[in-house]
């Protein structure tokens, strides 16, 4: 049976497919570092909580520029967080959710979310997304969420590619993958979210077999923007193309992409301490 989720609201969980090679899904995750500290010097924060902290990368970094600050990584994977461990010093990882709220220890504490939300969309059901976030991203404990994320608006649902551009991306794609690709998520030709999709997944061939049935873009801003609770408040937002990935789709498909790929957000708990 085909599955084409073309409206991209998928809240049923699959059986998530191990990752075949640790080194490129983390080295792919490493790309953009820049990019996903935008936050860094825009908040006055005790604690930053890596939610999906994959290596602890960013937590690493974030140590370096930031030494003061406590640092906590969570994931769900044990795997990730026994390397998170052998990697780093003075950094908390926990793959339990209670001990990451256990260990904040009353600080004033942000939670970043770095190309997460499609994982949570994707390995959830509806019961664990809306705990998601009511009980773990908008809870009280936090004064800040940071989110950092590949995200569709609908102000660019009509938005289409030239003819050629097209051609030029489907000519230039490996012809499996986007069979592949098209065959679940439907035409690139006929759908501005899915061809954004496709070129935001495209480059992970090595493991494709988990990558092609991720959700990237299980939401669009406007979606984010109606789970924001009363009392939170949008403190910083950008919306624009990731640098990285425009020079990428330009050299593999000779396409100057100029719509916007990635959100930036913070969002402030007003009535945190």
């Amino acid at each position: 049976m085909i599955i084409n989720f073309n409206n991209f609201i998928n809240e049923n969980k699959l059986n998530e497919i191990p990752i075949k090679n640790f080194s490129k899904y983390l080295n792919s995750m490493a790309k953009g570092i820049d990019d996903k500290l935008f936050f860094i010097n825009l908040i006055d924060t005790d604690c930053i909580v890596d939610y999906g902290c994959a290596d602890g990368t960013i937590l690493r970094i974030i140590q370096k520029l930031k030494p003061k600050i406590k640092l906590i990584g969570y994931d769900i994977d044990p795997d990730m967080i026994n390397i998170c461990k052998s990697k780093s010093n003075g950094i908390e990882f926990y793959s339990n959710w209670d001990d990451v709220i256990d260990n904040i220890n009353g600080k004033s504490a942000s939670i970043f979310l770095s190309s997460v939300i499609h994982e949570v969309y994707t390995y959830s059901n509806s019961n664990e997304i809306k705990y998601f976030w009511n009980n773990e991203v908008f809870s009280n404990i936090f004064k800040y969420l940071i989110i950092r994320d590949m995200m569709s608006s609908i102000k660019y649902e009509k938005f289409n590619l030239n003819k050629e551009s097209l051609y030029k991306i489907r000519i230039n794609s490996n012809k499996e993958q986007l069979f592949e690709f098209e065959n679940y998520w439907g035409s690139i030709n006929n759908n501005f979210r899915t061809l954004l999709h496709w070129l935001l997944k495209y480059r992970y061939v090595e493991n494709w077999d988990r990558e092609l049935y991720e959700n990237y873009l299980p939401l669009t801003i406007e979606t984010i923007k109606t789970k924001i609770p009363k009392d939170w408040k949008i403190y910083y937002e950008n919306y624009s193309i990731l640098p990285f990935l425009k020079d990428i789709i330009k050299k593999d498909f000779d396409v100057d992409i100029t719509f916007p790929t990635h959100l930036k957000m913070i969002i402030m708990n007003e009535n945190a301490h």
